[in-house]
């Protein structure tokens, strides 16, 4: 008698189907995530991450100036010590100039008030006035339409042009050189500070009128603003601890003396 194996139920099957299935999700559930740690391994070992570049900030231009520099001594906000500190300041660059009085030149006579004499014979005589036209007063004057002015208003690029010097001034910038130079030559380190102090002492303390000092490349560059009564002298100087050069150079008061644009 032959015998028959024993069927597996409808039900079993079933159960059996479902389970393979899940199994089918799994396996692939695993193998998706055990692919993506290996990528990941694999980037974090063999490959460089490239973000996104945060852009940098762009330097900020320059401000070109659209009016002219205000004159810091006639700031109401000084105090009475700093009012005072400029009067000082000032009498020093004028005591300073006094040895450069010969240099400037002489003053010319003043103009006379009285009427001009009718001309003689043999100087040159005034062009005739046209008779007026027919149907006006002759008391009417023509007036004259002022011709257009070719200048601009105020343009920083023009002002920041390096000027000339006085005569005066041409012979005061040494005067005062000299009193920098042998300031910073008794023992002065080439530091910022020890180069204010050297400077205050001898009078140039009024913080408006000294750019700096800065320190640069082991040595000291400052500027001094020496333009007092309508002056233009300004005084750049670079001290590297043995030795103050030192360049005077004209700037119109409507910038500041950095502003200018040095002739080469």
């Amino acid at each position: 008698m032959t015998s028959t194996p024993p069927r597996t139920p409808r039900v079993s099957r079933g159960l059996a189907l479902a389970a393979l299935c899940a199994l089918a999700l799994t396996a692939c559930g695993t193998e998706g995530a055990g692919n993506s740690s290996a990528a990941g391994a694999g980037a974090g070992a063999g490959t460089t991450r490239v973000s996104n570049p945060v852009p940098s900030a762009a330097p900020t231009p320059a401000v070109t100036p659209t009016a002219p520099r205000p004159d810091p001594a006639d700031d109401p906000a000084l105090t009475p010590e700093q009012q005072a500190a400029e009067l000082a300041l000032m009498q020093l660059a004028l005591t300073v100039a006094e040895p450069c009085a010969d240099a400037a030149p002489p003053v010319p006579p003043p103009t006379s008030d009285e009427p001009v004499p009718p001309s003689q014979p043999g100087t040159a005589e005034q062009p005739p006035v046209p008779a007026p036209a027919p149907g006006t007063s002759d008391t009417q004057v023509p007036v004259e339409e002022p011709e257009p002015s070719t200048e601009s208003s105020w343009n920083f690029e023009r002002a920041r042009q390096e000027v000339e010097l006085s005569d005066v001034e041409k012979c005061a910038a040494p005067l005062h050189g000299k009193r920098v130079t042998a300031a910073l030559d008794a023992g002065t380190p080439p530091t910022p500070a020890a180069v204010t102090k050297a400077l205050h002492k001898i009078g140039y303390d009024v913080p408006h009128r000294l750019d700096g000092p800065h320190q640069k490349n082991g040595a000291v560059d400052f500027t001094l603003d020496l333009r007092f009564m309508g002056g233009q002298l300004c005084l750049s100087a670079h001290f590297d601890g043995t030795r103050t050069t030192l360049t005077p150079y004209g700037a119109s008061p409507d910038v500041y003396c950095t502003d200018v644009k040095r002739r080469p």
